[in-house]
């Protein structure tokens, strides 16, 4: 006995592939609404945490009494929030399609003129090495929820500021000592 076995050629395959591919684009299609544009308003909250770090991890690293291997990594962390300020507003800028209504630098208030003869007042005292660690690890906890919710370009950079963050507060802002 023999059994008759269908004879397939690729121009066959190559026909049936083509319509199936046809046939997916159009129930994608047709279920779809079109996308909408990503908003903008889920940045300002990094952006604005990636330059109070900057600058609260700039003003720790001119705190006096922190080991130098600790001052030259809060300098490190203070340039880096700042590139990720600089990254996520050239985002929104992006996204918006407009400048954003922010700089890359914060402007700081001018001090308000003393009295002359009168001493300035003291400076605040820098921020312990514990309170740039608690915010570093905000921002990373705060960048990572966004991520899930991202995608793309976006989610890279998220992905890449809780990254850096993270590795920033449990690798290098460790205090020198003895290891066990």
């Amino acid at each position: 006995m023999s059994s008759a076995v269908p004879v397939t050629n690729r121009r066959g395959v190559l026909a049936g592939g083509a319509a199936l591919a046809a046939l997916g684009v159009v129930a994608s299609a047709c279920g779809e609404s079109p996308p909408k544009a990503p908003a903008v308003e889920e940045l300002l909250g990094p952006l604005d945490q990636a330059r109070h770090d900057s600058a609260l991890a700039g003003a720790a690293a001119a705190a006096v009494g922190n080991p130098p291997q600790i001052a030259a990594a809060l300098t490190v962390v203070a340039t880096q929030r700042a590139a990720h300020a600089r990254a996520l507003d050239t985002e929104i800028f992006r996204t918006a399609g407009k400048f954003s209504s922010s700089s890359s630098e914060t402007a700081s208030p001018s001090p308000s003129p003393s009295a002359p003869g009168t001493p300035p007042p003291p400076p605040p005292p820098p921020p312990p090495l514990a309170d740039v660690v608690n915010s570093l690890r905000a921002s990373a906890e705060s960048a990572s929820r966004l991520v899930a919710t991202s995608s793309g370009y976006r989610a890279g950079l998220l992905g890449s500021i809780a990254a850096s963050c993270t590795a920033s507060y449990t690798v290098a802002l460790v205090p020198p000592g003895p290891t066990p």
